[in-house]
């Protein structure tokens, strides 16, 4: 009797046992019910944030999307707002940054006021920032980024990532720069000077923090000082301008000696260099990363899957421009050409008339005028070569005049 009754005890006991570790194990891996909290809400994005810590996006996401639709009234709103930004940028991908931008500039619209409103326009840009291609590729995300990231250092001029802000958009001009560069470096070798002027005049006036701002300037100087009649007839005071830029702007520049030897012999009054200008020069900091030195393998395939170099990203003249490429407005020379004159429509003024640190810039206008007569020549020998081409295709030869085809 006493056996049996200690077996039915054991059993009791180890049911009891069982029972209550089945029970914990179930207790520790339920999920919670936001329901039976105080504050389902902070449950809700708790928990999301959990997920995107362990990289579970869309988890984390569908949460969020819970938390703002039940509870459109909670004060984890604009976090939740924030966070759905945040799960697109951290899993990264093409899709996922465009989604990314997209929910940063809805936080903006909706939570302008709020302390992580600079964070939002500083990630905004980066999306953009992530997916820059080459030089000589698409410069989609390039222009975009330079735009959220001029937005980021106007509209949040006090915020925490305003510095990194400025340094990302020298990259991003470096980059523009040089694409704009390569075009009209082509154009100068294959002496087709309108095009060439165009984008290397583009390249001065909206990125003066090139790194290879003066050898654009002296490539404008060449195409100006040396005339190739009849197509160009050149222009020896908007070259002495150029190269009293160079010796002005770039007084530790590699054109430096050589802008100096020009004007000398052009009997031209040299300038003295802008001493602003001349120690930045000499305190220059780049903020571009430097690219690791690849092998024969890896500098083929960078043309195809590679980043840009920005290594020599830095503000050389000052503070990158603010504004968009569009709305630059370039200010006149110093001394036009007087209304009713005849000649060049620009002269060069020395340093000692301008303020130190002015950055000199050639209107839009001005360009036109100095090379309307070049262009209206180039388009007369292109229409007589046309016609002598036309004339010479209706000569028929002998067979030809036998074939009926």
């Amino acid at each position: 009797m006493k056996g049996r009754t200690k077996r039915v005890l054991f059993f009791t006991t180890l049911a009891v046992l069982l029972a209550a570790t089945v029970g914990c194990h179930r207790h520790k891996h339920q999920a919670l019910d936001p329901t039976e909290s105080q504050e389902p809400d902070r449950i809700l994005f708790e928990k999301s944030l959990e997920d995107i810590k362990n990289k579970r996006f869309e988890v984390a996401r569908l949460t969020l999307q819970t938390l703002l639709n039940a509870y459109p009234d909670s004060d984890f709103l604009a976090d939740a707002k924030l966070a759905i930004a945040d799960s697109y940028y951290e899993e990264s991908g093409g899709a996922n940054l465009t989604h990314a931008e997209v929910e940063y500039k809805d936080f903006i619209t909706f939570f302008p006021n709020s302390p992580e409103a600079g964070r939002a326009q500083y990630r905004a840009a980066m999306c953009s920032y992530r997916r820059l291609e080459l030089p000589d590729r698409d410069t989609t995300y390039a222009l975009r980024a330079e735009r959220e990231f001029q937005l980021l250092l106007r509209n949040f001029p006090e915020s925490e990532y305003t510095a990194e802000g400025e340094r990302k958009l020298l990259e991003v001009q470096e980059v523009l720069a040089e694409g704009q560069f390569r075009v009209g470096r082509f154009y100068y070798v294959k002496k087709s000077y309108l095009a060439s002027i165009s984008r290397l005049n583009e390249v001065v006036q909206r990125y003066p923090n090139y790194s290879k701002r003066d050898r654009a300037l002296w490539m404008l100087a060449r195409v100006y000082h040396v005339p190739i009649p009849p197509s160009w007839p050149g222009d020896q005071e908007r070259a002495a301008h150029y190269y009293g830029r160079i010796v002005r702007e770039h007084p530790l520049g590699s054109y430096f000696e050589d802008a100096k030897v020009e004007l000398a012999r052009m009997e031209r009054p040299l300038p003295e260099p802008d001493p602003v200008l001349l120690a930045r020069a000499q305190n220059i900091e780049t903020v571009g990363s430097k690219p690791d030195r690849p092998g024969l393998l890896g500098r083929v395939f960078r043309r195809f899957t590679g980043r840009p170099d920005t290594s020599a990203a830095a503000a050389r003249l000052g503070p990158p421009p603010l504004e968009p490429p569009e709305n630059i407005s370039d200010p006149a020379l110093p001394a036009q050409r007087a209304a009713g004159s005849q000649g060049s429509s620009v002269s060069v003024q020395t340093a000692e008339d301008l303020p130190a640190g002015t950055v000199q810039t050639v209107p839009a206008d001005a360009e036109d005028q100095g090379t309307a007569a070049a262009k209206n020549q180039q388009v007369a020998d292109a229409t007589q070569r046309k016609n002598q081409k036309q004339a010479s295709r209706k000569k028929k030869s002998f067979w030809r005049k036998l074939l009926p085809f």
